[in-house]
């Protein structure tokens, strides 16, 4: 029984987790089968006893009953009247501004749709920044589109501006919430840390402390990725309790400071502390969790982890949202934590080094600390130092062997979070690292140093002398945590994409033994085989298939309705030609791209106008290291990652892949050698005749639709990327002249170059 509320509370939120990305329906068969389910065990005799069972069906129904009501009476509501439709807004801004490549986001709750008083979150999106801040007052006209994006959805933004053209008005506001002295406490932090650290050391600083991780350049941020680290810069449970423990520790250290007064000083540091971090649901989690824990202590009574763990589980929807349970961050840190209390301690034992007695070898530095002391004060009264018979003589085994369980301790908390947050990964993310547990091993103390370190000069912000001389040491941690990082992302393999397909097969197959292990008698004994095997199939195919991919050169056009979107895939690395699509078109094509490749590294845009494209999808996290842009105007020489050309220009994507890119009629033509083929992408605007004869002879050439002068194309493959009708009836009329011909209304078009 004492840990039903665990059971009840983990089920609760994992059932909304789940909910949260199934369709509607899908949600309905599954609480009336819970529902069929639960009456059925009432009715059971033996099932009737046993309580957590009928107890755990029940809690899928109202699990289910809370995502189908918030949805029909909160979210829909809300989307069928103001979604994809022109409206005056007038909001409160809520948060701090922040931005993500070329865009800012602001964070708003309208008070007032078209004059009518509403209390709506929406999201603004903008490329200029407003001059306002918190809780000041914007007025604005725009279409707002209903939110496709899961994390803006989980976080209750379900309408979202992303108008370039929309005016906003700005008002001051009247007063401030308290809030609004956390932010600027948070402001303080990190003026605080950028004053004293060079600005890379400082953004990997205010990442660890205060989870802005905007504040890393896209490349530290895709390094941590690779490395399996990305936990460490974002403000996660482990995190807040570091910080928690050692306010608790020093509120310990006062004499006379009661056990009532300290419980309420660290329910504040915790209040404040959320505060700071933005209420990040993973830092609210920990809180709950903290503030339980801390009360148990209080009233000196045993405290049981998972029963904490459960009760956060029912009530962080509540201070959320139900579709709060489907933040990504959120469901991260809690499995992790859950898997952490159930088998990091089991672990660790198979991994420590005993010694004969069965006693566990260790570093006590409290002990050693404490002894020193005494030794201190007996030595200044004038006493003779005690002897210490207990002490074990120095042995170089027995240093290793306490060094050793030291390394298990924290391997066992990484193994053991990864055994639920491996699978997750793979599904939300379509990849993993294979080098996770080594990042773990060499940046546990690093980081965690990085915290206090940084907490501290953030405490003693005024004491100028100190914190210069704790800068030295902090610069050094931050310096060789990003080399680190940068060492383990470069390794081949690091990080492996994982196709959907593969992923459908994997899961498949885990399911068949799952129910093979249940089926058969002493099925436990074989849980452990099954898991291991399933693993063995995920690693053994995502390495064949980067393997595999290490050879591969092919040119992929997708099914973009009107226009050219086409790219090269080159060992993996994607190249993009052409994405001349309408955003409707494109948004799908960019996410599947987001899922196979997770980025590009290069894209060619023709214009000032494919390049605000360009920038309008990378804010969903689809990273682009270099834009090569026709830019006649020289507008954007300066920015970060932009190489601009006005006239014609070679390009070397990749190793034996070269664009020569040609602008004709103000319009940009690639050419693309690729091995022993070449090929030719023809976008809408362009004049055949006045392509070079020779690139009018390409391999593979890609246009959208027929144009004069075709007649003079000699190819042996051509792709037609429309979605017009007649194109069909084209294709079939031009077999005779082309080798072959492809039509990408009948799907994406990819065609091997070596």
């Amino acid at each position: 029984m004492k840990r039903l509320l665990a059971q009840i509370g983990i089920t609760y939120f994992s059932v909304l987790a789940i909910a949260f990305y199934l369709q509607g329906w899908i949600v309905i068969l599954v609480g009336g089968v819970a529902l069929l389910l639960t009456v059925l065990f009432f009715i059971l005799k033996r099932t009737r006893k046993t309580v957590f069972i009928p107890a755990m069906a029940l809690t899928v129904v109202i699990a289910c009953a809370v995502n189908i009501g918030y949805s029909a009476l909160f979210v829909q509501p809300v989307i069928d009247r103001y979604g994809n439709t022109e409206h005056t807004v007038r909001a409160v801004i809520t948060d701090e501004e922040y931005k993500s490549y070329s865009k800012y986001y602001y964070r708003l709750k309208a008070t007032e749709i078209d004059g009518e008083n509403v209390s709506i979150k929406v999201l603004l999106k903008t490329p200029h920044m407003l001059d306002a801040e918190t809780d000041d007052v914007l007025t604005f006209t725009s279409v707002l589109k209903e939110t496709e994006n899961n994390y803006y959805r989980a976080k209750g933004y379900y309408l979202v501006s992303d108008d370039y053209d929309a005016y906003v008005e700005e008002e001051p506001a009247f007063s401030h919430t308290l809030y609004y002295r956390a932010i600027q406490l948070r402001r303080l932090m990190r003026h605080t840390l950028e004053s004293v650290l060079p600005s890379d050391c400082a953004a990997l600083c205010r990442a660890v402390l205060i989870g802005d991780k905007y504040a890393l350049s896209q490349n530290v941020r895709d390094n941590f990725r690779y490395a399996g680290a990305s936990y460490f810069i974002v403000v996660s449970g482990m995190h807040f309790a570091v910080i928690c423990f050692l306010i608790l520790k020093l509120l310990k250290r006062a004499k006379y400071i009661n056990r009532w007064v300290r419980f309420a000083i660290t329910m504040l540091f915790i209040v404040l502390y959320a505060a700071i971090t933005g209420f990040q649901p993973s830092v609210l989690r920990s809180g709950i969790m903290m503030v339980l824990l801390l009360l148990g202590d209080t009233i000196r009574r045993q405290t049981y982890p998972l029963n904490h763990l459960g009760l956060a589980g029912i009530i962080m929807p509540f201070i959320v949202s139900p579709y709060g349970a489907g933040d990504i961050g959120l469901i991260l840190s809690y499995y992790a934590t859950f898997a952490i209390l159930l088998w990091a301690s089991p672990i660790a034992q198979k991994l420590y080094f005993k010694d004969r007695y069965g006693n566990i070898l260790g570093f006590n530095l409290s002990a050693r600390w404490n002894a020193f002391t005494e030794r201190i004060k007996e030595k200044r009264d004038g006493g003779k130092p005690r002897k210490d018979d207990n002490k074990q003589p120095f042995t170089v085994r027995g240093f290793l062997y306490k060094l050793w369980n030291c390394v298990a301790l924290m391997l066992s908390v990484s193994i053991a979070a990864n055994i639920l947050v491996f699978p997750i990964s793979v599904f939300v993310f379509r990849g993993f690292s294979l080098v996770t547990l080594v990042s773990a091993l060499l940046l546990y103390c690093e980081i965690y140093l990085i915290l206090i370190f940084s907490f501290v000069i953030c405490i003693f912000f005024w004491f100028k002398p100190f914190i210069a001389l704790l800068a030295v040491p902090l610069t050094w941690l931050c310096r060789l945590v990003l080399w680190i990082v940068d060492g383990l992302a470069s390794l081949p393999f690091a990080y492996c994409h994982v196709s959907q397909s593969f992923i459908l097969v994997w899961t498949a197959v885990t399911v068949v033994l799952g129910l093979i292990v249940i089926l058969y008698r002493n099925h436990y004994r074989y849980l452990k085989t099954a898991a291991l095997f399933s693993a063995i199939i995920l690693l053994a195919g995502c390495l064949l298939h980067e393997v595999l991919q290490l050879q591969v050169l092919s040119l992929e056009v997708y099914n973009c309705g009107t226009g050219v979107c086409a790219g090269i895939n080159s060992g993996g690395n994607l190249h993009l030609l052409s994405m001349d699509a309408k955003s409707k078109e494109l948004y799908p094509i960019w996410s599947d791209l987001s899922e196979r490749y997770g980025g590009a590294d290069t894209a060619l845009c023709s214009s000032d106008k494919d390049l605000r494209r360009y920038r309008m999808y990378r804010d969903d996290e689809f990273a682009i290291s270099t834009i090569m842009l026709y830019d006649k105007s020289d507008d954007h020489t300066n920015e970060g990652n932009i190489v601009g050309f006005d006239g014609d220009r070679t390009f070397v994507l990749d190793d034996g892949v070269i664009m020569e890119v040609s602008v004709v009629n103000d319009t940009v033509v690639p050419y693309i050698t690729a091995g022993d083929r070449t090929v030719l992408v023809i976008p809408d605007g362009c004049t055949i005749e006045e392509i070079p004869i020779k690139r009018r002879q390409a391999d593979v050439i890609v246009l959208s639709e027929a144009f004069s002068g075709m007649e003079e194309l000699r190819c042996e493959s051509l792709i037609l990327s429309t979605d017009v009708p007649t194109a069909f009836r084209l294709a079939d009329a031009m077999k005779d002249c082309y080798q072959h011909v492809y039509f990408t209304g009948e799907g994406d078009v990819r065609c091997r170059l070596r």
